[in-house]
């Protein structure tokens, strides 16, 4: 939009600049004391252009000055905010490794794995003759609540 904007201004302004140089181009004596003492003659046109420059030249000095506090402003802000960014990455990750200490804390190791170790092939045996005695022989009662 910004750039619209300039041309619809720019090429106008171009426009009656062209315009005026070519109507008024008869010609002045210019004559500046101090550095000139004799009159120059000089195109009217020449004379508003070279006023016209130096008064863009000058208010832009001006605008430079006025600006100066705001930009000053500016650089202290953007200053201020990259040193907030670094001290919020710093308490992100000491953030993250306190999150990871703490869960390291918490959380149990695993269970070591069980090695079972399959009992030898043998032939199957007589059973006791405890085992079958009804003396030793508990009668399986189920509980009840």
């Amino acid at each position: 939009m910004g750039r619209v904007l300039y041309w619809i201004a720019f090429i106008p302004l171009c426009l009656v600049v062209i315009v005026f140089s070519v109507s008024n181009h008869a010609t002045a004596e210019l004559s500046l004391w101090p550095v000139l003492t004799d009159p120059v003659p000089f195109p009217v046109y020449g004379i508003a252009l070279v006023a016209l420059f130096a008064g863009f030249v000058l208010g832009g000095i001006v605008a430079w000055f006025q600006g100066g506090s705001r930009r000053r402003l500016t650089r202290e802000l953007r200053r201020r905010s990259e040193q907030e960014q670094r001290e919020i990455a710093k308490l992100r990750e000491r953030l993250n490794r306190l999150e990871v200490s703490d869960r390291q804390a918490t959380i149990p190791p695993p269970p070591a794995p069980v090695v079972s170790r399959a009992p030898a092939a043998t032939a199957p045996s007589a059973p006791s003759p405890s085992a079958t005695s009804p003396q030793t022989a508990s009668p399986e009662v189920s509980p009840e609540r």
